[in-house]
């Protein structure tokens, strides 16, 4: 519970910015929108409470959810399994966890309106309807919120970013930056050599060789501002730069690509003929 305190606080710290507070106050619109609605629905038991004491807690309940949710992934993505799941799986991931968090939230809130034991049996009944609500509400935020902040210059999200592992990294911060729109809309200091892109959700994760930042963007708007730095697209979620490409990896009827970094990017099925004809031989 400290390390994942701790990777929230971090994930916090590195995750306000315009971008972020715009996008929040979106999630922070809808969950007053959809309060109503589950108030009259009346789920988690609080049926017998006034109408408008039932619509703070789950305005309280709502907005609480979205803020977890969005510390949650940050810190979620720090682990390169993570980054390997796809966008489903990595949804359902962030949903998870982040129910646990909420249990106390959604308890104290129960309890202050008409009281709630916190048994085995009431903490595990809590959890799975966290876990029923929050993934409705975030199918609902994944499809609503991006309509309500739409900007035609989405700007960088900062992450927490380890040190690239491998001993090229000093010269790929060392590189020039690219000279593309997308590297435009990074923090100063996380400008550098495009490595590849990392489609989480909404935003795409931009790699490069000083770090990593989210841009609230569609995958294939930001490989169009990739231009002109030479790459191509090796699996629905990942873009990769010729120049970051050490070699290709065959298993089977997939594969992957390893970085400069040390980074290894999987190659699904549609992509593998024209990376294995690209990179097979790359070293």
């Amino acid at each position: 519970m400290r390390e994942f305190a701790n990777g929230m606080q971090q994930a916090m710290s590195g995750a306000i910015n315009a971008a972020w507070l715009r996008h929040r106050s979106g999630e922070l619109c809808l969950a007053l929108a959809l309060a109503p609605v589950f108030t009259w629905a009346e789920p988690f038991g609080v049926d017998d409470d006034p109408f408008l004491a039932r619509l703070g807690f789950w305005g309280g309940v709502l907005a609480s959810w979205f803020i977890v949710t969005a510390l949650t992934e940050p810190w979620l993505a720090r682990s390169a399994l993570y980054r390997d799941l796809g966008p489903k799986t990595r949804r359902a991931a962030v949903i998870a966890l982040a129910a646990l968090p909420m249990i106390p939230v959604t308890g104290a809130a129960i309890n202050a309106l008409n009281g709630w034991e916190a048994s085995f049996g009431e903490v595990s009944e809590l959890y799975f309807q966290i876990i029923i609500v929050g993934s409705l509400v975030t199918m609902l935020g994944d499809k609503l919120v991006p309509v309500l902040v739409r900007d035609t210059a989405p700007r960088a999200l900062p992450v927490t970013v380890s040190d690239p592992p491998s001993a090229a990294a000093e010269d790929i911060r060392a590189a020039s930056p690219s000279a593309c729109p997308l590297i435009a809309r990074l923090p100063t200091d996380l400008r550098g050599p495009v490595l590849c892109l990392e489609m989480q959700d909404h935003y795409v994760r931009v790699h490069t060789g000083r770090g990593a930042a989210l841009v609230l963007m569609r995958l294939r708007d930001a490989i169009a501002e990739t231009a002109p730095v030479a790459g191509r697209q090796v699996h629905r979620s990942w873009w990769v730069a010729d120049e970051a490409v050490e070699r290709f990896e065959r298993a089977g009827r997939a594969g992957s690509v390893r970085l400069r970094d040390g980074r290894r990017v999987p190659v699904s099925q549609r992509y593998l003929q024209d990376v294995e004809q690209a990179w097979g031989t790359a070293s």
